[in-house]
């Protein structure tokens, strides 16, 4: 297959198993073997690395090709300039309707940052008809119904993250909050705490639209609003209030459970092995009696692919028991697997007591019973997201900015250039 793209990896060499130990002959290469090509976001090559080598060996005859999707920093470098163009081409590439057969992304890549809007645009597959495979395993089914559009399942969320707080047992004593709304439940544990805010507390500018169950970008009804909700805590993290002691660990923190880039709440559950203290996770509830779940891993197929059924079988694999059951996370000893909560309910108590104990024989017990803990707690989720590109528009829009407009301002200014979304 031509190199279509500039950054092009192939698994016959380098991070992957050569095409000497693939087991397949020239005869089968010359006749009936089938290609397929994977884009890969740059973050999750590692981890895609071993599930894609694991389906190369039960599948010789798919020769699979895989294109790795550059992240973007904001260096004005050579490097950078050299990404954005990478990126550029294959979106030109997948617009017109050609490129990858399988796209596994997350919310950093640039490649398609809105993919609910690139779902409605035609680009994905409805993969209700190829991955029947998917159909009997222990998913968690609010978390997959967040990739449907119109009853079409245009893409498979395959991890999430919960935001919260994260609080020792003995500060939190018998209390629950009762707050319904975001700003409210932020304002209510930091008063049982005696802290004013956070130290991670600017956290939340990052994941604010994605807290709530109500969208910012409606689709259907091609209309922005913001809530009067989304506003009061935009205003409340805008306030900048002061930050708790650094050198005080035991009190409450912004946390957030399946975040990809940040391990700060299985490092903080980890340490606690060993004091003893017990931590409790406080979802932010989503303003409609309930937890919202942020989706932040996710897979889709090319609408005009050649090699549909191919895809789907291989999402089924990757979603499958054998790579993220209850045996799965075994083969990721080495920390090549994602920090997101698995989609696969089976999953999820084995990752994170991998995450919790990492290797130590002595916190085992200790992680597998805060893992199941945390189990019980996704099962709860009400509503799932993709929230990624709303995210990025409302943090720049009203954190990115000089401060010189009030943020009901900034909000609405964000509406106003937004006005004709839908219909580019």
């Amino acid at each position: 297959m031509k190199k279509k793209f500039a950054l092009i990896l192939s698994l016959c060499i380098g991070l992957f198993t050569s095409c000497a130990s693939s087991g397949v002959s020239p005869e089968q290469k010359a006749g009936n073997q089938t290609e397929i090509v994977i884009a890969v976001s740059e973050h999750q090559k590692e981890f895609y690395q071993v599930v894609i080598s694991e389906y190369r060996k039960l599948h010789p005859e798919t020769d699979v090709t895989v294109e790795i999707i550059p992240w973007i920093d904001n260096m004005p470098t050579e490097k950078t300039e050299k990404n954005r163009k990478a990126v550029k081409d294959m979106q030109v590439q997948v617009l017109a309707g050609k490129g990858p057969d399988v796209f596994l992304l997350d919310e950093s890549d640039s490649l398609l940052p809105d993919i609910v809007k690139s779902s409605y645009n035609g680009v994905f597959l409805d993969l209700n008809t190829v991955i029947d495979g998917i159909k009997g395993l222990p998913l968690n089914q609010t978390v997959v119904k967040a990739g449907e559009v119109d009853g079409k399942q245009y893409f498979l969320p395959l991890g999430y993250r919960l935001a919260g707080i994260a609080v020792a047992d003995d500060t939190l004593g018998d209390f629950q909050p009762s707050s319904g709304q975001p700003d409210k439940f932020l304002k209510e544990v930091a008063a049982h705490a005696g802290v004013e805010s956070f130290r991670n507390e600017s956290l939340m500018k990052w994941y604010l639209p994605g807290l709530f169950g109500t969208p910012v970008l409606d689709y259907e009804e091609k209309s922005v609003t913001v809530s009067k909700e989304l506003q009061d805590m935009a205003e409340l993290l805008e306030e900048g209030l002061g930050i708790t002691d650094e050198n005080a660990p035991e009190l409450p923190d912004i946390m957030t459970v399946g975040d990809s880039d940040d391990d700060s709440f299985a490092m903080l559950v980890e340490g606690s092995f060993a004091s003893g203290t017990d931590i409790k996770f406080l979802p932010f509830p989503n303003g409609e009696g309930g937890i919202n779940a942020q989706v932040s891993i996710f897979a889709a197929v090319r609408a005009n692919s050649a090699h549909a059924s191919e895809a789907g079988e291989f999402l089924a694999f990757l979603l499958s028991d054998e790579m993220q059951g209850s045996t799965g996370w075994e083969g990721f000893g080495n920390g090549k697997m994602p920090s997101v909560v698995p989609v696969n309910n089976n999953a999820v108590v084995p990752a994170l007591q991998y995450k919790f104990a990492l290797g130590a024989e002595e916190y085992q017990e200790d992680a597998a019973k805060k893992a199941e803990e945390l189990f019980q707690l996704t099962q709860q989720v009400t509503t799932a997201r993709f929230c990624g590109y709303e995210n990025s528009l409302v943090r720049r829009a009203v954190f990115m900015t000089d401060g010189s407009q009030s943020v009901e301002e900034r909000l609405e200014d964000l509406k106003n250039e937004l006005r004709f979304y839908f219909d580019e």
